[in-house]
């Protein structure tokens, strides 16, 4: 059995003990960190970055509207310079399709069938000088003012059609053959008429005046012209085969004509531009 004295210096050492552990544990223990503190001179150099940044994404946003302004303003001219090309190559190809037909209808009728010897219009007369004295007739004063008008309408007319006013030419032509049906022009004018309307590519209506020429008509160098142009109304129109007939009648009816002249070229040509 220990003695107390024992028992209490054994009680001391181990109080000493489990304060020196006690001790060595609170040192290793690490202690919190404390919060930092946020000074007002922190505060306002966040704002002032925040500032900074706003000011730089206004920049980019001010830039990206002024370039996406040029880009439409761009976009804009090369619409209108593209709309104008496309007017100008509409209008040249528009050109170049009129002096095609008008080429061909002036190669095909106007301009390689010669105007016949009654078909040529009297020149418009200028003031005559003053005439010899004629034997008064009661029958033969009214008939020289009338053909004299006659004359002056239908070289009118012809004038009209030369100078391209193919709509005033038709309705001048028609007047004359209205008002001068057995005159010895009035086929020529008939065949005028047509001529006026192909020009203008009214092809079924030219068709139908040349038509009238072959109907009322008896000159030959007049009605195998019609004939002639009734075959090129026909081509025009898609109608080869009747073409091809209305060329082979020019030719059967009016073999010594120009018109069957040209209705054999007409005719010789068709295998090599295809039926």
């Amino acid at each position: 059995m220990l003695s107390l004295t024992a028992r209490a210096l054994l009680c001391g050492v181990a109080a000493a003990a489990l304060a020196g552990c006690t001790s060595a544990r609170g040192a290793h223990t690490p202690q919190e960190a404390a919060p930092p503190r946020i000074t007002l001179v922190d505060v306002k150099s966040a704002q002032d970055a925040q500032a900074q940044e706003i000011a730089r994404l206004a920049a980019d946003v001010k830039a990206m509207d002024a370039q996406q302004a040029f880009l439409v303003a761009e976009i804009k001219s090369l619409s209108e310079q593209l709309a104008k090309l496309k007017t100008s190559l509409d209008e040249q190809l528009a050109k170049l399709k009129t002096s095609l037909d008008d080429a061909e209808s002036s190669m095909r009728s106007l301009r390689a069938t010669p105007v016949p010897p009654e078909s040529r219009p009297a020149p418009v007369p200028a003031p005559p000088p003053t005439p010899a004295p004629a034997p008064a007739s009661s029958t033969s004063g009214p008939t020289p003012s009338r053909n004299t008008e006659a004359d002056r309408m239908f070289a009118g007319a012809l004038a009209k059609l030369r100078a391209g006013d193919d709509g005033q030419a038709a309705l001048e032509f028609t007047e004359f053959v209205t008002q001068y049906p057995a005159h010895p022009q009035a086929a020529a004018a008939q065949n005028y008429i047509g001529d006026a309307y192909y020009r203008q590519r009214e092809y079924r209506q030219a068709l139908g005046e040349y038509q009238k020429t072959v109907d009322t008509y008896t000159q030959a160098a007049q009605v195998s012209e019609a004939l002639l142009k009734i075959g090129l109304c026909q081509r025009a129109l898609g109608d080869g085969a009747r073409a091809k007939t209305s060329w082979e009648q020019v030719i059967k009816q009016f073999p010594k004509s120009d018109a069957a002249r040209q209705a054999r070229t007409l005719l010789a040509a068709r295998p090599a531009a295809g039926r």
